[in-house]
């Protein structure tokens, strides 16, 4: 049971466990220094991971927000007292409505579930890269604007790449990665960075002879091979 504990050290710094495994795992901290460190390390790598995804709200955002909710009325409520007929059919409509409810919620509550567990693995992946004993970082600048973060672990054949400050592109433009080395580049994922600019992470797999990881424009659909020059390449020791 001990030595299952050890391999939980990852998610317990990221917060990716559950309320269960987090008190197991306080409690087997308490006497394991290596976990200690190991959890301590973890933070500070993903500290610099949420510092270069970082972004500075819009510059009068909250005065905005504030004079938009000042404006806003409330309408007061509408009260109608039905006649028995029509009460009859208001309470049949309700019904029906509440069952309709019901299994729209329940399919968004699969579909929630199944999300939500797509995204405990992915961060479980990215928590044990960023956690390898041989996970390097770099950092460099975008071109275009912004700069990108890359850890890696040659012993998983992983990479997890976060990238901040990127500019907008037009509907018809996306980022795409890459991964490059002796052999012609291959995609590694697309992303459309939101209005703050920030993008990722993104998990990259099957490094293996790969030595950089690059950025370039692409159409939409992305492309099964570079279009356009790099904007953004970084060297993987």
């Amino acid at each position: 049971m001990s030595e299952n504990l050890h391999t939980l050290a990852a998610a317990y710094a990221l917060d990716g466990l559950t309320d269960v495994e987090r008190r197991r795992f306080e409690t087997h901290l308490i006497d394991c220094d290596g976990c200690a460190e190991e959890v301590r390390g973890m933070r500070e790598t993903a500290a610099r991971l949420g510092a270069a995804a970082a972004q500075e709200p819009p510059e009068g955002l909250r005065d905005r927000v504030l004079a938009q909710a000042a404006r806003t009325r409330q309408a007061p409520p509408r009260v109608h007292r039905p006649s028995s007929v029509r009460a009859r059919r208001l309470g049949w409509l309700l019904s029906a409505a509440c069952l309709a409810l019901a299994v729209v919620l329940g399919v968004a509550a699969v579909r929630e579930q199944r999300t939500r567990e797509r995204v405990d693995t992915l961060n479980r992946e990215i928590a044990a890269v960023v956690s390898a004993p041989d996970a390097r970082t770099v950092t460099g600048p975008v071109r275009s604007g912004g700069t990108g973060t890359v850890v890696a672990s040659r012993s998983l054949g992983k990479a997890v790449i976060v990238m901040s400050g990127l500019r907008s592109l037009p509907p018809a433009r996306t980022y795409e990665l890459w991964l490059m080395g002796s052999r012609p580049p291959r995609p590694a994922g697309t992303m459309r960075p939101p209005t703050t600019g920030a993008a990722g992470p993104v998990l990259a797999t099957g490094l293996g002879d790969v030595t950089q990881i690059g950025l370039t424009v692409e159409p939409a659909s992305g492309s099964p091979r570079p279009t356009t020059a790099p904007i953004f390449a970084v060297a993987l020791s």
